[in-house]
């Protein structure tokens, strides 16, 4: 008899035991998952950023504010009166004269102090509406017989008439600023408040001026007013100390603008040099 011999039995490929992957089989499998992950993810397009509603009403002062170049010859104004110039310069309420020179030393017409005047309280006070002083409307009859509503300056002129800070029947606009006058349009935009009543006799006492007795009657009132400003009176800063006001005499374009460097009393008051640190800081923000 033939032994009988069974043939192997045959392995199907389900049957064949699925080999465990290694530890670094592994590892290499997730690193290459992670590397695809990456690609698609930066295949995605990115879709810009969309303003929000802030971004477009957000105004940066810096983007809006007119660039200021420095005056040539502020060198030639009295020494103390130069810091005081080049703020002003850098506020960009007072004007140069030709080109770029200021002329710190020429005498000042009225109408260009009313418009510095007006222009330099309406910046420092661009946050208190209820201190500036408004324009004149095209329907406001003219104060003055040679300010008519066609003339250039008549908006701000007549702007300080409806104001009370200047008074009378003809402006003479291009006549030289007086001291006396200086201190009669300013000091109202300092105190905000009725001037006090005043005499030569107060004049003398608190000021000490020898010729006290040349104010005309009307101005005594405003720079017996200056004169309790202290340090701050404008008198003081425009002048320097003195003895003889000389209220007749006309004012320098520095003289003038070194009035114009601080509004208000020492309690409530602003310099310029604040007005343009606050400018810098909002323009951070």
């Amino acid at each position: 008899l033939q032994p009988t011999i069974n043939p192997p039995p045959q392995v199907t490929p389900s049957d064949r035991p699925i080999p465990k992957p290694t530890t670094s089989t592994a590892k290499q499998t997730l690193n290459l998952d992670r590397v695809m992950a990456a690609i698609a993810i930066q295949a995605i397009p990115k879709v810009p950023k969309q303003p929000s509603l802030t971004d477009y009403l957000a105004i940066k002062f810096e983007a809006i504010a007119p660039a200021v170049t420095p005056f040539s010859d502020i060198s030639q104004a009295p020494n103390s009166l130069q810091p005081w110039l080049k703020d002003l310069n850098k506020l960009g309420t007072i004007e140069p004269k030709i080109r770029q020179e200021f002329q710190p030393n020429i005498l000042i017409a009225r109408r260009e102090y009313a418009r510095w005047l007006f222009q330099t309280n309406n910046r420092l006070y661009q946050k208190q509406p209820s201190r500036q002083i408004r324009l004149a409307q095209s329907t406001d009859n003219p104060s003055f017989a040679d300010i008519p509503k066609n003339h250039p300056d008549f908006a701000i002129v007549q702007g300080l008439a409806n104001a009370g800070l200047i008074t009378g029947d003809r402006f003479r606009p291009n006549d030289p600023l007086l001291r006396e006058e200086l201190v009669q349009w300013k000091i109202p935009l300092d105190i905000r408040q009725p001037l006090p009543s005043a005499n030569v006799e107060n004049i003398e006492q608190l000021w000490g001026f020898q010729d006290s007795d040349r104010i005309s009657n009307n101005a005594l009132r405003s720079i017996f007013a200056d004169g309790q400003l202290g340090d701050l009176a404008n008198i003081r800063r425009s002048f320097g100390f003195t003895t003889i006001l000389q209220p007749q005499k006309p004012v320098t374009r520095a003289e003038a603008a070194a009035s114009l460097w601080y509004f208000g009393t020492a309690i409530d008051g602003i310099s310029v040099t604040k007005a343009l640190e606050l400018e810098r800081l909002n323009s951070k923000n």
